[in-house]
């Protein structure tokens, strides 16, 4: 018969004179799980990050595992959605339930610099330790360890800029050239059915025609969104997820959108025809919507993107005029607000705070002078390197000749591919031509880039160094609009950190992990 030990660790019957093995404390881990994207639900990105960051912190001697799983939610600066278990997995390590946190990459953990300042606040009090299967295990108690783990938060928000960024400009060329975005199915056409030969949008599903037709016909009746909304749920005619009709706001949008007139919108503006057969005919959905204009509350959200005093006609003298070059860049290392200057008066010295009337935290204040001298000296380095690698290679007409020729090849190839899924005689599917395009796509990436940076070569001779750094060393206030444009050249955030509680502090002093520059 066995015992059982502490620690769960199974002995068989002791011998004679033998002593017990000495009790195992327990270690508890706790493993975070996410994906950003999961459309089919499947959870197969979190299936395998779980078995990853399981077998790692069973490696590190954890005796229990628990599972934090945030799925098809993004972590990036541009997420709106909470993270409910990652909230949870923070509160327990608060707590003391945990010793071990464990995760895929530290891009899986968080992507937004400000959150990775609370995770090195809760290593410092709890003395958790953080366990990455490809990310490299970081020590963030020390100096460092933290700045490490500072630079790297700071590239995994980049790079999901960047990602945001290239998303929106194909949105962009997409609404220029009369297509929709894609996405989930839309109320009123057929869902996509390549073997069918239905693509996204473009068969009218001539059922959900006929009620949408009818609800305009009724509300240019003046029947009401909510008469249309009982005839529908009467007649048997539901949302696309099987469920009725429940506010007449929904059955408003759903009529009123411009999509199913055929019609390309941006915000609440039209720029176009779409590509797509419309829904509702297009002069009665103009009747519509001269019948039924925005209301107030759409006009203010609409206005919201709108700069205050974008008349000059209307600003007062000096009104609109930039003050300081780096506003803008400078955010809070605890909640991402954007630092403002705060001018204390008499002999006291700038600052950059965190304020809480504009939604701050409140908790972050730093000498001006000291952050605007570290800004500064690291634009005139990044001028130097510019122009010193500009000397060393000069724009070439055969290497971007090249570039393009490499791009275009490859565009060429993805058409072929594309056209060979829908051949049944090629023997591809179209698992294998997504694979293709796929890749292809990511050459295509390298390649832009490439290109991009040999005409940033041609763009940077544009102007001498010589005047470039005048005009930056220039701190008349008439040049700091001249000045905020050389600095978003080379800077993309200003982060500042929180510092440690050890007595006043002066600029003298501040430790250098305590200001991350991301540099574009």
């Amino acid at each position: 018969m066995s015992e059982i030990i502490g620690g769960g660790i199974k002995v068989w019957p002791l011998e004679e004179g033998q002593a017990p093995p000495p009790v195992v404390p327990p270690m508890v881990a706790g493993i975070y799980l996410r994906i950003s994207d999961d459309d089919e639900g499947l959870e197969l990105g979190v299936k395998r990050q779980d078995m990853d960051a399981t077998a790692k912190v069973i490696e590190k001697g954890a005796t229990e595992v628990r599972r934090y799983c945030d799925n098809d939610i993004g972590a990036s600066t541009r997420s709106k959605k909470r993270r409910p278990d990652f909230e949870q997995l923070i509160a327990d390590a608060e707590a003391g339930h945990l010793h071990l946190i464990g995760y895929v990459t530290n891009a899986r953990l968080t992507r937004r610099p400000a959150e990775y300042e609370r995770i090195i606040s809760l290593v410092e009090r709890t003395g958790v330790r953080l366990v990455s299967v490809k990310s490299g295990d970081i020590d963030l108690t020390t100096a460092d360890g933290r700045m490490l783990g500072r630079i790297l938060a700071a590239a995994d928000a980049a790079e999901s800029e960047r990602i945001g960024e290239r998303v929106e400009r194909k949105h962009e060329e997409r609404r220029e050239n009369g297509l929709p975005h894609g996405g989930s199915p839309i109320l009123g056409y057929l869902p996509p059915d390549p073997d069918k030969g239905i693509g996204y949008m473009t068969h009218v599903d001539e059922r959900a025609q006929g009620y949408l037709d009818t609800g305009a016909d009724m509300a240019l009746d003046g029947l009401g969104w909510t008469a249309i909304m009982d005839h529908w749920n009467a007649e048997g005619f539901t949302r696309l997820n099987g469920t009725p009709w429940v506010t007449r706001d929904e059955v408003k949008t759903t009529i009123l959108a411009p999509k199913r007139a055929g019609l390309v919108a941006h915000g609440y503006e039209i720029v176009g025809a779409g590509n797509w057969p419309p829904v509702i005919d297009p002069a009665k959905w103009e009747k519509l919507i001269t019948r039924f204009p925005k209301t107030p509350r759409e006009k203010n959200q609409a206005a919201r993107g709108l700069r205050r005093h974008s008349d000059p006609a209307l600003a007062k003298p000096g009104q609109g005029m930039r003050k300081y070059p780096n506003s803008g860049l400078v955010m809070c290392g605890l909640c991402a607000a954007k630092l403002r200057v705060k001018k204390p008066g008499g002999t006291r010295a700038d600052m950059y705070v965190c304020a809480k009337g504009i939604g701050g935290c409140g908790k972050i204040g730093r000498n001006k002078d000291w952050v605007d001298d570290l800004i500064s000296t690291y634009v005139l380095t990044r001028i130097e390197e510019e122009y010193a690698a500009t000397a060393v290679a000069a724009t070439s007409p055969a290497e971007i000749a090249r570039l393009k020729q490499e791009i275009s090849s490859r565009e060429q190839r993805i058409i072929e591919a594309r056209d060979a899924a829908k051949d049944p005689d090629s023997g591809w599917t179209v698992a294998d031509a997504g694979k293709v395009m796929r890749d292809l796509r990511v050459e295509i990436d390298g390649f832009k880039r490439e290109l991009g940076q040999e005409f940033a070569k041609e763009q940077a001779v544009t102007t001498s160094k010589e005047d470039l750094i005048a005009t930056w060393l220039d701190i008349e206030p008439s040049m700091a609009e001249a000045r905020a444009t050389i600095a978003r050249r080379y800077v993309d955030q200003v982060i500042i950190h929180p510092l440690p509680r050890k007595g006043r502090w002066t600029p003298d002093k501040y430790p250098a992990d305590s200001i991350s520059i991301i540099g574009r």
